[in-house]
């Protein structure tokens, strides 16, 4: 009778004309269907007409905290049909009788005296937006004639609200939400289910549409799904709706990649899936079963991570649950009715099951561990729901907390079972109208609320007392930060090493820069020697390099120096007296002169590179100054070397002339030597003196004799840049791609691994403790799977790929931890601290709700 009072059509229109659009406005929907959620709860409980307005206010002031822990999330009715779509997937349709199932209002009342409750309203609060019209009208039948006008003047607020949403210019979201208002008014004209389908399927298709057109990709996908599995129960042909799908679905394929993988990279490979489905649906065969199986496939990516149902269901440790569903399945050959002792043998198989044996180590895991890091990781390889228990006791352990993880039972194999024997009892319900068999039902429903209490009390003692308090996330992201910053200081300290052993001391380039770059850069400890077989006219002595001499250099060759490409080596050549002079040094007869000349070598830089000496510049100094540099005879041809020091020490005959007094002998023996020799003149201006070193840079008496094109250097220093960086990169990313294998004693993997076990973690305890959030809420759903998510050896990869370097990774590491963190706090305090129920539970427990209805009289 209570179903009646929502879904029976009424002749009145008692509705102000906006009000059904106001269910289908982002900006009025929640409040809204609240209000009707609560209407539907005041009639369900026969509300007195006299204080209606203020009793739904009331009920619609307890439901918005109530349901406030389902997040800021368009719940969607697919969400939690695991079961439903097994079921539809393994038997054939034609010995179904499961049409798609959705929430019954019936039992609202009730449901809101209970505790861990928001998944089920949240349900039957989008089923409250497509009854909406049926409900009021009820109402405004209770109420009748004389008192309908406080209708209007209950929704005159948000009304008034809604043409100002218009009037400000948001005319796209207004029209959606009138159009969806005439669907929904249609769909409450029509009873029959061949009528209602299509008008239904049109309400969700414009949902799909708008939710994309506004960049709520992931709700568009949820809605998608879920018009495509109600048309598997078309009865009928569904082609032409399905075909409208399916045009929509390859319509949206290209233009919005990047954006759609943002929000979780498998999106691309779950909009093909539900394309295929709607392929097959469109068929002139119409293969719904091959539907299904893409939509069952679709639900394992959705909801439960894994690529397809198969990964879970085909587990060998489900060989009990099979064999006990199996059972309970008709035998083809019986022929007529099944006896009663069958219902009722396999009724009890169901329920011992559901009891007793979901909670195995194989189901849940071991809450005791062991707990490391090898263990862990064979963990994450299986479904979160089957190694739940580990997973919490895992991470009570990492805390250190003295808090009790809740005991599990499988949520799948709950869910699975339950459905199964609501589908079994309801084939003969008066075999299970017993008292004991209600007990049963309360007893099921009692053992998952009671579970949903434990995890509860788990999470608020994880999240601690007083003003440090911080739910499982946030302590989980403080980890994952640190070993982000772990990281980061490894990868800075490798890289230092790295470049130490592959550059110069002194070395400033920049291994991530181009052969262009300016450097400061000057070879440390280089002096400058006589060249290899060079003409140094006598000279051996080692001077040394300032910085400006060594500036000499194009940039291009002191890149080269500092990366090992070779080394640059400076030396002086053609040491010489120019400019000569020649004077007697006695009388004219004495035949003995002094030589005068300026001194003259050439500054010679090289860049030796396998064994090879290549010329990079060459300069000639001349001295301004003239130096006496040799005694010697009187000889033209002396005159003539430019470095006479062969000369010196040569005996030198000399006659005095005749009639000179005879103090001395007529003839003198004189010996060449050299007054100042080139090694004395560098060593008293080179650095000092007239500082010959300091000519070069300003060119005073300098002549360039020779300098190289650096160009062909300069691409040489680009492809050792670019090597140089492979190798580093290697060498850095190596550790963050692969795993770490026993006995590593590599930090940096080390510390990479526990940055990819914490947002793996993170993944899992956000699964089995808040299932809506990350399954519907794109913000916080996109920092786990999509590709801009916390960092991971797989989004390492990519970015490694997307020619990121490995000293940026921990950067970004850290600023998507930040923003997985504020989407969070972003969340009600109140689901950040207690958490959710699963939405298979939530389903679960619709079906033994109305399952214990057919079995009251």
């Amino acid at each position: 009778m209570a179903l009646l009072i929502f879904s029976v059509p009424a002749p009145a229109q008692p509705v102000p004309e906006n009000v059904l659009a106001l269910h289908w406005h982002p900006a009025t929907a929640d409040q809204a269907r609240n209000r009707t959620l609560a209407a539907a709860a005041w009639l369900e409980r026969g509300g007195e007409p006299s204080e209606w307005p203020q009793a739904v206010e009331a009920i619609a002031l307890r439901l918005q905290p109530a349901i406030g822990r389902t997040g800021p999330v368009q719940v969607s009715l697919m969400d939690g049909l695991m079961a439903w779509l097994v079921r539809q997937r393994e038997f054939n349709l034609g010995q179904s009788d499961a049409s798609f199932p959705e929430p019954e209002l019936a039992g609202v009342a009730e449901l809101l005296e209970r505790e861990q409750i928001a998944g089920e309203l949240a349900r039957m609060r989008v089923v409250a937006a497509y009854r909406a019209k049926g409900i009021w009208d009820r109402v405004a039948e209770v109420l009748g004639e004389e008192d309908r006008t406080s209708l209007t003047d209950y929704w005159r607020p948000l009304l008034e609200e809604f043409d100002g949403i218009g009037e400000a210019g948001a005319e796209t979201a207004v029209s959606h939400a009138r159009e969806q208002a005439g669907r929904v008014r249609d769909l409450s004209a029509v009873d029959a289910t061949a009528e209602r389908l299509p008008i239904r399927d049109a309400i969700l298709r414009a949902e799909a549409r708008q939710a994309w057109q506004a960049g709520r990709l992931l709700d568009s996908v949820w809605f998608t799904f879920e018009g495509l599995a109600r048309l598997t129960q078309h009865d009928g042909s569904p082609s032409t709706m399905a075909a409208e799908w399916s045009d929509w679905l390859e319509s949206i394929e290209t233009g919005r990649e990047e954006a759609v993988r943002l929000v979780d990279m498998d999106l691309p490979v779950i909009l093909a899936m539900l394309g295929d489905a709607a392929d097959y649906l469109a068929s002139p065969d119409q293969a719904t079963q091959s539907a299904l199986v893409e939509l069952a496939d679709t639900y394992a990516r959705l909801a439960l991570f894994a690529p397809d149902l198969a990964f879970y269901l085909d587990q060998p440790v489900r060989e009990r649950v099979r064999r006990v569903i199996a059972n309970c399945n008709p035998d083809p050959l019986l022929v007529g009715p099944l006896p009663r002792e069958v219902f009722e043998r396999c009724a009890r198989n169901l329920e011992e099951m559901l009891t007793s044996e979901l909670v195995s180590e194989e189901l849940v895991g071991e809450a005791q561990g062991p707990f490391a890091a090898e263990f862990l990781r064979r963990e994450f390889g299986l479904v979160s729901w089957q190694r739940a228990a580990y997973l919490d006791g895992h991470f009570n352990w990492l805390l250190e907390a003295q808090c009790q993880p809740p005991g599990w039972v499988n949520v799948l194999e709950w869910s699975l079972l339950v459905d199964h024997l609501v589908r079994w009892v309801s084939q003969r319900p008066v075999f299970f109208t017993g008292g004991a068999w209600r007990d049963t039902v309360d007893g099921l429903a009692g053992q998952m609320r009671q579970q949903a209490t434990a995890n509860v009390e788990w999470i608020d003692c994880i999240t601690g007392r007083g003003g440090r308090r911080r739910d499982p996330v946030i302590r989980l992201l403080t980890r994952h930060r640190a070993a982000l910053g772990e990281v980061d200081r490894l990868i800075s300290e490798a890289r230092a090493d790295f470049y130490e052993a592959n550059t110069r001391p002194g070395a400033d380039i920049d291994l991530d820069g181009t052969a262009d770059q300016v450097t400061a850069y000057r070879p440390q400890g280089l002096t400058i020697g006589p060249c290899p077989e060079a003409n140094t006219c006598g000279a051996r002595v080692e001077l040394p390099a300032s910085r400006a001499v060594l500036g000499l250099f194009p940039n291009a060759f002191l890149l080269a120096d500092q990366v090992g490409m070779g080394e640059l080596r400076l030396c002086y050549d053609q040491v010489r007296w120019v400019e000569r002079a020649m004077e007697p040094a006695r009388r004219r007869a004495s035949r003995v002169a002094n030589y005068f000349g300026r001194l003259s070598f050439d500054l010679v830089g090289t860049f030796r590179s396998d064994e090879k000496d290549r010329t990079v510049f060459r300069y000639r100094l001349t001295d301004s100054e003239t130096s006496h540099y040799l005694f010697a005879a009187e000889s033209e041809s002396i005159l003539a070397q430019d470095c006479p020091v062969e000369q010196v020490g040569k005996a030198v005959a000399s006659e005095l002339p005749q009639g000179h007094p005879g103090l001395v002998p007529n003839r003198l023996t004189y010996f060449a030597s050299t007054p100042t020799t080139p090694e004395t003149k560098l060593l008293a201006n080179w650095n000092q003196g007239a500082e010959w070193r300091d000519w070069f840079v300003t060119v005073r008496r300098v002549t360039e004799i020779e300098t190289a094109d650096p160009a062909d250097m300069e691409v040489a220093v680009q492809a050792r840049l670019a090597e140089l960086r492979a190798q580093r990169e290697r060498q850095l990313l190596a550790p963050l791609i692969n795993p770490p294998q026993a006995g590593d004693e590599s930090q940096l993997a080390l510390a990479m691994a526990r940055v990819v076990d914490t947002a793996a973690l993170l993944r899992r305890v956000l699964e089995l403790h808040y299932p809506r959030i990350i399954r519907q809420h794109a913000p916080v759903r996109a920092m786990l799977a999509g590709t801009q998510g916390l960092i991971t050896r797989d989004r390492v990869r990519r970015l490694r790929d997307d020619g990121v370097v490995a000293s940026r990774i921990p950067g970004l590491g850290l600023d998507r931890a930040e923003r997985l963190r504020r989407a969070w706090m972003n969340l009600p305090e109140s689901l950040r601290e207690q958490g959710q129920r699963a939405p298979e539970i939530d389903y679960g427990l619709e079906r033994l709700a109305r399952l214990e209805r057919e079995m009251t009289p």
